[in-house]
C-alpha cells in the first residue's frame, strides 16, 4: 500500500454507560488496531434517533486508530463493527454504535448499511457516505450529513486526526 491509497480508519462511538465503552476499547484495537486519538465526548443531543433503542443520556466522540488500511476495506470494517456492536446487544437493542469510516487527505467517509441517493454502494449491502470535505484548511459539511457532524463540535478532533494522518503519510514516503 502507498501513500496514496492509504487512509486512517476512523470511528465515530456513541454509547451510553462508560463502562461498556472500556469495554469495547480493547475490542476495538484486537479488531483494527491500537487508538492513537481519542477525542471529547459530547452529549448526543441533535437528535432522539437513537434513544428507544439505546436510551436517554448518549454521547458521541471520534477516535482513531493507528495502522493505516486501503480504502477498499470499508465494506469490511463495516461488518466487523457490526459484530463487535453485536457483543454488546441486549434483546437486539444495541448498547454502543459504532460508526466506522475513514479519514484521507480531502474527506470524511463512514460506511452505512442504509443506502440513500447521497450514498455510493460498495459491496456485501454497504455504502459509503461521504459527510465532511476538507477545504481551506477546515472541514465542510454536506446537506446530508449528521446533524453533530454539521454542528462542527468534532472539527477540533478531526483536525488533530489529520495531523497524526499526515505525520503517517509522511513517514510512509521515508520508508
Amino acid at each position: 500500500m502507498n501513500e496514496n491509497t492509504s487512509v486512517k480508519l476512523i470511528a465515530a462511538i456513541l454509547y451510553r454507560s462508560e463502562k461498556e465503552y472500556e469495554q469495547l476499547l480493547p475490542l476495538l484495537k484486537d479488531t483494527y488496531s491500537a487508538v492513537d486519538y481519542q477525542g471529547n465526548f459530547f452529549p448526543f443531543v441533535e437528535t432522539d434517533y437513537y434513544e428507544m433503542e439505546m436510551g436517554k443520556g448518549l454521547v458521541r466522540g471520534m477516535i482513531s486508530f493507528e495502522q493505516l488500511v486501503h480504502p477498499g476495506c470499508l465494506a469490511e470494517v463495516k461488518h466487523q463493527s457490526r459484530d463487535l456492536e453485536d457483543q454488546f446487544s441486549i434483546d437486539s437493542n444495541r448498547r454502543v454504535n459504532i460508526d466506522i469510516g475513514y479519514m484521507d487527505m480531502f474527506k470524511v467517509v463512514l460506511a452505512s448499511f442504509k443506502g440513500r441517493s447521497n450514498k455510493i454502494y460498495l459491496s456485501d449491502d454497504v455504502w459509503a457516505d461521504m459527510i465532511l470535505y476538507y477545504e481551506s484548511g477546515a472541514y465542510k459539511s454536506f446537506m446530508w450529513g449528521f446533524p453533530d457532524f454539521k454542528s462542527g463540535i468534532y472539527d477540533a478532533d478531526l483536525m488533530e486526526i489529520r495531523s497524526i494522518y499526515k505525520k503517517q503519510l509522511k513517514l510512509q514516503r521515508k520508508q
